[in-house]
C-alpha cells in the first residue's frame, strides 16, 4: 500500500458505524459480511494490510535474499489439525495448513512443534471441554512440512485416553516423527531426542507439569517437571549433546505474563545446563528473557491451530548455535483464523505490522527487550556463546 493510500480514511461502515484509518487493511475491498464478522472479534489495528502478509513465494524470495546459514533448530507453537480446521483441510488438502510458512520451516534440519490433539483412528475422544481427535492421515503432512519432532507433553495428550497416546506414538513412528516429552512409560517420556544440526548435536527435552497426563512405570503419558527430574535429565543430556533445548507446556491461556513459578523453572533449567528454553500453552505471545546469556521464550503462542479464537498470536523461533555466539530470530505470525486470508493457514508477517508485533515483544520483555533488534521483519537477539563445561554451576534442589 502506498503512503498516499495509508493516509486515506477507510470509510467502510460496520455495524457500530465507526470509521477506521487505512493503517488497518483495506476492509472496503472485502465482502461486507466478511469484514463485519472479523471486526466483531478482532480490533482493526490488529488486522494487517495484505502487503504485510507473506505469501509462500514472497517468503521464499525474502529468505533467499538473506543468504543465511540454516538454523540449528526452529520451534513452533501449538498445532491442532482438527476442530474448525477440518473443512478447510478437506477442501484444500492435507498440506494446506503449512503451505504459507513452508520456506521458513525448511531453514532448519530440526523443526519442533507442539501437537495438541491425538492422532487416533480406534481410540475414542473423551467427553471433556476442548477435547480433540485428529485424523491419522494428516500426520504425513507434518513430515512433508519439515516438522520432525513433536512435543506431546501437554493438556491434550489424553484427549483420547491412554490408548490414544499409544495410537499416536505408533502413527508418529510410522511417519518418521519423533515424540518429545511423552512415551509408553515414564522412562520413555523422559527420554531426550538428540539430532545433528551442522556440527552440533542438539539435545531436546519436553515437559508438562500436570500429573493428570503423566506417564507412570507401566502407563503411557507425559514427562513431569519437578526440580529433581529436571536436574537428572538435563545434567545427563549435557554429557551427550553440544547444546540443550528444553521445552515446557505451562502458563494460563491468554494471559500475557508468565508466572513467578514458570520464570523460576526456566531459570533453573538454564542453571542446570540448558542453552535455550521455549514454552507454549497460553496461545498468545509472552515476554522473552535473557538469563545468564541464554534465551527464554515463555510462550510462542499458536502455530497451525484449528480454533476460531480471535485472541491467538504466534511466533516461530529460530536458534542458530555458533562457535562464538547464539543467534535467536523471532518471526511474528498472523494466526487469527477468522480472517479469511488466514483461514487455518498461518502467515508470516512483514512490513509495519511485523515491526509493531516485535516492538510490543521488546516492550513487554523489560530489560531483555533492549537486546532485540528488528532486522528484515524479524526480531534478532545475538548472545555471546558460553562454555558450560568451564562454567559449572552448583544448583541446590530444595
Amino acid at each position: 500500500m502506498s503512503n498516499e493510500m495509508r493516509q486515506k480514511e477507510n470509510n467502510f461502515d460496520v455495524a457500530n458505524q465507526k470509521s477506521y484509518s487505512a493503517s488497518a487493511p483495506c476492509l472496503f475491498e472485502w465482502p461486507h459480511s466478511s469484514a463485519r464478522a472479523l471486526l466483531r472479534h478482532v480490533p482493526a489495528e490488529e488486522i494487517p494490510p495484505a502487503e504485510d502478509l507473506h505469501a509462500t513465494e514472497s517468503l521464499q524470495q525474502h529468505l533467499d535474499s538473506l543468504r543465511e546459514p540454516p538454523y540449528s533448530v526452529i520451534v513452533a507453537g501449538d498445532i491442532m489439525l482438527g476442530g474448525r480446521a477440518k473443512s478447510s483441510i478437506i477442501e484444500q488438502g492435507a498440506d494446506y495448513p503449512f503451505a504459507a510458512v513452508l520456506p521458513l520451516l525448511r531453514q532448519s534440519a530440526i523443526v519442533v512443534g507442539n501437537l495438541e490433539g491425538p492422532f487416533a483412528e480406534k481410540a475414542h475422544k473423551l467427553r471433556r471441554n476442548f477435547s480433540y481427535r485428529v485424523d491419522p492421515a494428516l500426520a504425513s503432512a507434518l513430515t512433508r512440512a519439515g516438522i520432525n519432532i513433536l512435543t506431546l507433553a501437554n493438556n491434550h495428550l489424553l484427549d483420547c485416553g491412554r490408548s490414544g497416546v499409544l495410537e499416536t506414538l505408533d502413527i508418529l513412528a510410522r511417519e518418521g516423527l519423533a515424540p518429545l516429552g511423552a512415551g509408553v512409560n515414564e522412562q520413555e517420556a523422559h527420554r531426550p531426542i538428540i539430532r545433528q544440526a551442522g556440527r552440533w548435536r542438539i539435545g531436546l527435552l519436553g515437559y508438562y507439569w500436570n500429573r493428570r497426563t503423566a506417564a507412570t512405570a507401566d502407563k503411557p503419558g507425559s514427562a513431569m517437571d519437578p526440580a529433581e527430574a529436571l536436574e537428572a535429565d538435563i545434567r545427563a543430556l549435557r554429557d551427550r549433546a553440544d547444546r540443550v533445548v528444553v521445552i515446557f507446556h505451562w502458563g494460563v491461556p491468554y494471559l500475557r505474563d508468565p508466572s513467578a513459578e514458570d520464570r523460576a523453572k526456566a531459570r533453573l533449567a538454564i542453571d542446570l545446563g540448558a542453552d535455550a528454553v521455549v514454552g507454549h500453552h497460553p496461545h498468545v505471545i509472552q515476554p522473552f528473557e535473557i538469563y545468564h546469556g541464554r534465551p527464554i521464550f515463555f510462550s510462542v503462542g499458536n502455530f497451525a491451530f484449528g480454533s476460531g479464537n480471535s485472541l491467538a498470536e504466534g511466533l516461530l523461533v529460530g536458534i542458530r548455535f555458533e562457535e562464538a555466539s547464539t543467534i535467536v530470530s523471532a518471526y511474528p505470525l498472523y494466526v487469527k483464523n477468522r480472517d479469511p486470508r488466514v483461514n487455518y493457514q498461518p502467515k508470516v508477517l512483514r512490513g509495519e505490522r511485523a515491526k509493531q508485533v516485535l516492538r510490543q515483544l521488546a516492550l513487554i520483555s523489560g530489560s531483555s527487550g533492549a537486546l532485540l533488534s528488528i532486522e528484515h521483519d524479524r526480531g534478532i537477539v545475538t548472545l555471546p556463546a558460553h562454555n558450560w563445561h568451564s562454567e559449572a554451576r552448583e544448583v541446590r534442589i530444595a
